[in-house]
């Protein structure tokens, strides 16, 4: 059984429309869990309402972040019987119908993977997923000082920018956490997802859990889905605490799980403190 783990927080018309439209295609056994993020008693009792017979709603008390509720979400899920979890954003669609049920497929046909995602693609038309290791300094001060030392083309090759759009079926470093589907089994011995972050890195984190129980991650674009990316987020954050956010867990993961040290966390703080003061 599937459980199927989704997020809300503060948008229960979203959440109810992809519940209703998007999970209803789903063909093999699932359960639907809605973790309520703290969006307060009127959306509470509005998805009450709408999913009382769809879902199972789970009122957080408080915005756990993306981690913390994810957990919360798959230790309902795992009780309820799931053996497959699957963490999905409100506010996608499931172009490809099947994705939910052929990717549970593939999964039980691959013994070492421990998280399976489809192809992601954005409103744009742009592939958002999978992407390759990154250091901090790529992820955080080559896309503002490299263009400096080595020219735009040059960056781009250097960051990798064209690697979603050539990635083929098989094992990569991480894969979008707007949809990602894992063991039960795997998602409890690799510890779940990190409490210790409230939003962003949780993929790259999971990569690094799955390493340590011999598992790894596996991208199927023969599926996609498409996302509104981040429409919840950029809602309720603005511009800079977005930015800083990713920071802050992006530092968390690099000291913790890649042993990344120096004064390269100083120099980010420093490169957004400029932008945040020139208005970029």
């Amino acid at each position: 059984m599937i459980g199927i783990i989704i997020i809300n927080f503060g948008n229960p018309g979203r959440t109810i429309r992809f519940v209703r439209e998007e999970c209803s295609k789903v063909k093999g056994e699932h359960r639907t869990i809605v973790v309520d993020n703290g969006s307060g008693p009127e959306a509470l009792a509005e998805l009450q309402a709408a999913l009382g017979q769809e879902a199972e709603i789970i009122p957080a008390g408080e915005n756990l972040g993306f981690a913390r509720g994810n957990n919360l979400g798959a230790e309902h899920a795992i009780g309820m019987g799931a053996d497959l979890l699957l963490f999905v954003n409100n506010d996608m669609v499931f172009t490809d119908a099947d994705v939910v049920d052929s990717l549970a497929a593939k999964l039980e046909s691959l013994p070492d993977a421990g998280m399976i995602g489809p192809k992601v693609v954005g409103l744009d038309g742009k592939l958002q997923s999978p992407e390759p290791y990154k250091s901090f300094c790529q992820n955080h001060l080559l896309p503002y000082w490299g263009k400096l030392v080595y020219g735009r083309k040059a960056l781009d090759a250097k960051m990798q920018k064209d690697y979603a759009e050539k990635a083929q079926a098989g094992w990569h470093y991480r894969i979008m956490g707007s949809f990602m589907m894992m063991r039960a089994a795997d998602f409890t011995a690799c510890g779940g997802m990190d409490p210790n972050t409230f939003l962003y890195s949780e993929e790259a984190i999971l990569s690094e859990r799955l390493k340590r129980i011999g598992r790894k991650v596996w991208y199927e674009p023969s599926v996609q889905v498409l996302h509104e990316h981040g429409a919840t987020i950029i809602s309720h954050y603005g511009r800079v605490r977005r930015r800083r956010m990713k920071l802050d867990s992006d530092i968390y993961y690099y000291k913790n799980y890649k042993g990344e040290r120096g004064l390269k966390f100083a120099a980010a703080r420093l490169t957004y403190a400029l932008k945040a003061l020139f208005g970029l």
